[in-house]
């Protein structure tokens, strides 16, 4: 119980600090009680519970909670004012259109399930009224964002192209290159100095005109042998764990082939981690392809651009419009008392 009036305590702190401009009420030090009420619009509430609910849903940590927190109270905020404004607006949702919603999602997300459906609901601690009504609320949020959407049509290509030289860095491309592999591995604790005179009758072989996916397919233990020491895909130097890979490989032009070189061998560890196994290999690789970084043309971005600035464009009406929905509404951040 300890931890968890710490827990509020510190988060009614980050909301205070979160939601300037709200009226904020004083509470002391005893204990919160978590389905209090924390936030109110015009008549409607928003309680402690249904705010932590949201995120044990998420199975947020208790730091990830006192981060997050503000977010969710915003958001939740965010709604009822839309809910407000949709009612000024004098629009209303049939309680037809609501349940043929709730119908469909029974189908879709519970399967028809009712015994589920009650247990998610339990998990929430809501109602079926309440998920109703959340269902409702949800509808009328996105319907008020919705009049303010910008359409990517609406772009002009003078403001797709001001973007793009903006914001080029986004748009770079790292160096790719596509491997493929010899692996000399110990067998029995054998020597290094053995495989080391292996690779080099190998790479005299590959000097001498023989085909690098022919010899692949037939010496080494690469796990790749069967397609001919072929990754299959093309990489970038940050999608390459071993150092000794990444320097040898990326050193090489398309279609040369490096010399024989050891490589410490890599293994994930029981947590999860990559480190160096103690084990050694002796490689031989070559690149049979690459790619030279640079930056995508505006052309093959033209479309995701006008996406991104609609994006921006209807961020920010829809803030602009929710500023001015919160000054005709009586909105209060409300700590509970003793």
């Amino acid at each position: 119980m300890g931890k968890i009036n710490s827990f509020f305590k510190h988060l009614l702190l980050i909301v205070g600090g979160f939601l300037s401009g709200y009226q904020l009420l004083s509470a002391d030090d005893n204990l919160i009680e978590i389905n209090r009420i924390a936030a109110k619009v015009n008549n409607q509430i928003v309680t402690w519970g249904e705010i932590k609910r949201a995120m044990e849903q998420l199975n947020f940590t208790e730091s990830e909670m006192r981060e997050r927190a503000p977010d969710f109270i915003n958001g939740k905020v965010d709604r009822l004012l839309a809910s407000y404004a949709f009612d000024q607006k004098g629009m209303f949702i049939p309680d037809s259109f609501i349940e043929q919603e709730f119908n469909k999602r029974m189908i879709n997300e519970f399967n028809a399930d009712r015994r589920l459906f009650r247990d998610h609901l339990r998990s929430l601690g809501k109602t079926e009224k309440e998920y109703r009504d959340d269902i409702r609320e949800e509808i009328e949020y996105q319907h008020m964002l919705s009049s303010s959407r910008r359409l990517k049509e609406d772009i002009s290509p003078a403001k797709v192209e001001e973007f793009y030289k903006k914001n080029s860095y986004m748009f770079k491309t790292n160096a790719k290159i596509r491997i493929r592999e010899i692996v000399l591995k110990p067998i029995a604790d054998e020597p290094i100095t053995v495989l080391m005179q292996q690779a080099a009758k190998i790479s005299n072989q590959l000097k001498g005109g023989k085909k690098f996916e022919e010899l692949a397919k037939t010496v080494g233990q690469s796990t790749y042998r069967e397609n001919g020491g072929d990754w299959g895909v093309m990489i970038s130097e940050q999608e390459v764990r071993s150092e000794e890979i990444k320097k040898i490989a990326f050193s090489l032009k398309e279609g040369e082939i490096s010399e024989p070189f050891l490589v410490d061998l890599l293994e994930r560890k029981p947590d999860g981690s990559v480190a160096k196994s103690g084990k050694k290999a002796v490689y031989i690789v070559q690149v049979s392809e690459r790619e030279s970084s640079g930056i995508k043309s505006l052309e093959s971005l033209r479309s995701e651009i006008e996406e991104m600035i609609a994006r921006e464009l209807e961020a920010d009406s829809q803030r602009r419009w929710l500023s001015r929905v919160k000054n005709d509404a009586y909105v209060r951040l409300i700590l509970p008392e003793k």
